[in-house]
């Protein structure tokens, strides 16, 4: 079986996105597919892990130019990467949306031309049984869609987010570009021979709004957790000096730490968290978040850490007292954040801010996690940091249900899916 990949997300580039389509491509060519991946060349990018270049396990990676602002800003400052991440950094994110409301589709539509050119050029060299595209960039998945009509391929179309029934932020800005997005999402659909999600919600979700027949053709394939990833990865326990509160990753669109910091500004007011409690927050972050910060009551709790790779993170996550998830009110109900799944693998206290009644809440029940309260909600946070911080020395395991959501099991079942195409 030999398989086109489309990614725009992919190794030396890190982070969720990355982790899937690196993950998927290593463990269905293990499994026996000869895969071709198509990505972008360098562009400018907000998280780098170079060391998962060493894990991939394509057979062939062809790279693409693209015309798409980050690649644009990469191009224009040369050499100079410091000064383009300065730049991209710093911009406000509303300026940011801005500039992608611009654009048609999406603002990643510049790399359509590269792709479906270099798209063309494999099909006609190479004898290849399925296009595979992973979104997003949702614009993607337009030229797999016209590959795959010229070329008469299956088509398979990977989402690992919401396109236009994202509810909660509105990255298309007007109802012109609405109306065209969700016309050529309703065409790809209807083309695509297999649609695999990343949630139950947003199958569901895809199935209600656009064809109930849809989950005959339908595959859910979570993040889920690779236990390879934990096969030699150094043990470390939490200081002793401190009780430590840890978030890694980005923090975007709605998602907001405030409420967090306002909890624990009251309750150190009312002497009922250790004086010792601080908050680490890896990753590489906008200035919101850092204005977040120095608004707060209790910046001098609070420490910005370095941008990690993948398996140093994992590391460090050990060392938390418990690891923040987040997740805004308004989001749809099948969001899961990906980090969630290697929380649970480590057996780490969580203090989960997510919807009580979205995917993450009920994923997080299933493990035996109820410190569950609303992102927004002050009084919550309150109650469940005070319980996390009372049940702090009690012991904890890997959850057994947490097993059917790992990621080599997972991509086994696809690849007998993409056998039976």
């Amino acid at each position: 079986m030999k398989i086109l990949y489309i990614s725009y997300f992919y190794p030396p580039l890190g982070g969720p996105a990355t982790l899937r389509n690196l993950k998927s491509v290593r463990y269905l060519s293990e499994a026996g597919a000869r895969i071709t991946v198509l990505t972008v060349d360098e562009i400018e990018y907000s998280y780098f892990d170079p060391d998962l270049s060493k894990l991939c396990r394509q057979e062939q990676l062809i790279r693409t130019p693209s015309w798409d602002p980050m690649a644009l800003l990469r191009k224009a400052f040369g050499k100079n990467k410091a000064a383009s991440q300065k730049l991209y950094k710093n911009s406000p994110e509303s300026l940011k949306l801005l500039i992608r409301r611009l654009y048609p589709i999406d603002e990643k539509i510049g790399w359509l031309p590269h792709l479906i050119a270099k798209g063309r050029k494999i099909l006609r060299q190479n004898e290849i049984d399925i296009i595979f595209v992973s979104c997003g960039p949702f614009s993607s998945a337009i030229a797999a869609y016209r590959l795959a009509q010229e070329f008469d391929k299956t088509l398979v179309l990977d989402y690992r987010d919401y396109w236009t029934l994202l509810s909660d932020y509105d990255l298309m800005g007007n109802a012109l570009n609405r109306k065209l997005s969700r016309s050529w999402e309703k065409r790809i659909l209807n083309r695509a021979n297999l649609v695999i999600t990343a949630t139950q919600g947003i199958a569901d979700a895809l199935s209600f709004s656009f064809d109930e027949t849809l989950p005959d053709r339908s595959f859910v394939l979570y993040n889920g957790h690779d236990e390879q990833d934990y096969v030699d990865l150094p043990p470390s326990r939490p200081s002793s000096d401190y009780y430590t509160l840890s978030y890694f990753g980005n923090i975007y669109a709605r998602r907001s730490l405030k409420y967090l910091y306002q909890a624990i500004a009251e309750l150190d007011a009312e002497l009922l968290i250790p004086q010792n409690l601080r908050v680490q927050l890896y990753g590489n972050f906008n200035r919101e978040v850092y204005q977040e910060i120095e608004s707060s009551a209790i910046k001098g709790r609070i420490q910005i850490m370095p941008e990690l790779s993948h398996r140093e993170a994992l590391v460090k996550m050990q060392e938390a007292d418990a690891l923040i998830l987040i997740i805004n009110s308004s989001s749809p109900k099948g969001t899961l954040t990906s980090k969630v799944f290697e929380y649970l693998r480590l057996s780490r206290p969580i203090l989960a801010m997510v919807p009580q009644h979205g995917e993450a809440a009920a994923l997080l029940r299933e493990c035996g996690i109820d410190t569950i309260c609303p992102m927004e909600s002050v009084s919550a946070i309150k109650l469940c940091l005070s319980r996390l911080i009372e049940d702090r020395h009690l012991p904890l395991c890997v959850p057994p249900a947490l097993a059917r959501y790992e990621r080599k099991q997972q991509l086994g079942e696809l690849y007998d899916r993409l056998l039976e195409l």
